[in-house]
């Protein structure tokens, strides 16, 4: 074999595994991220869930304080299941109720709550403090238009004065009932898109509860105003 011969072949065989070479480059899949690497893993998600039932529980089960009372118509469920004798599922009826009755004035109207009855609100009284606004809510009575010959700006004579406009984030079910075109249906969704979601921020959020479109809005905006 000659030398150009030798040489030949060695160029060949350098040509053959250079060919390899980037073969084996333009195959290879590229490296994968580690799957866990700033992400959280599912036992961690589940370890972060299992301590804030913890938490929760513990709140719960927390024993009142010497003199301390629990106020019905601010408290959440966490607080008043803290009551003796409520426990959760009364303590998500009087939440509940609340939000479609209105406030609680006394003691006494936590009876129209369902499972708690003359004697378990006797039981509960010493224990819960009630803002004397509330008492002045329940007691005012329904706002309607009353027959007037004075003459208001935008009315005809002898027609009667407007009603004072409802706040969207302080009104009950009975007081949006009141309201044109709102039934007992639309007046529910309203208290309880507001107590899921948060109060409104403006009039106009009243759209995103269903039921309520851009008519009923305009119906509906001389007798409402929010709030915060």
């Amino acid at each position: 074999m000659t030398d150009r011969e030798r040489k030949s072949m060695m160029n060949a065989a350098l040509l053959l595994l250079g060919a390899a070479a980037v073969r084996f480059v333009l195959a290879a899949p590229p490296p994968a991220d580690p799957p866990l690497e700033g992400r959280p893993s599912i036992a961690d998600s589940l370890v972060a869930a299992g301590d804030s039932a913890a938490k929760e529980k513990e709140r719960r089960s927390r024993p009142l304080a010497d003199g301390e009372t629990i106020d019905p118509n601010t408290a959440g469920e966490e607080d008043l299941d803290r009551l003796p004798g409520v426990g959760a599922s009364k303590a998500r009826r009087i939440v509940e109720d609340r939000q479609v009755n209105g406030p609680f004035a006394n003691a006494a109207d936590l009876a129209r709550v369902p499972g708690l009855g003359p004697g378990s609100v006797k039981r509960l009284e010493p224990l819960l403090r009630f803002d004397p606004r509330a008492a002045a809510r329940r007691a005012a009575p329904p706002v309607t238009a009353t027959p007037s010959p004075t003459t208001v700006a935008g009315s005809s004579p002898g027609s009667s004065p407007a009603a004072a406009p409802l706040d969207l984030n302080r009104a009950t079910a009975a007081e949006l009932r009141t309201l044109p075109g709102i039934g007992p249906a639309l007046a529910s969704r309203i208290v309880e898109f507001r107590a899921r979601h948060g109060p409104f921020a403006k009039p106009e959020d009243l759209t995103k509860v269903s039921g309520i479109g851009d008519k009923t809005l305009v119906r509906l905006a001389p007798r409402i105003v929010v709030h915060r």
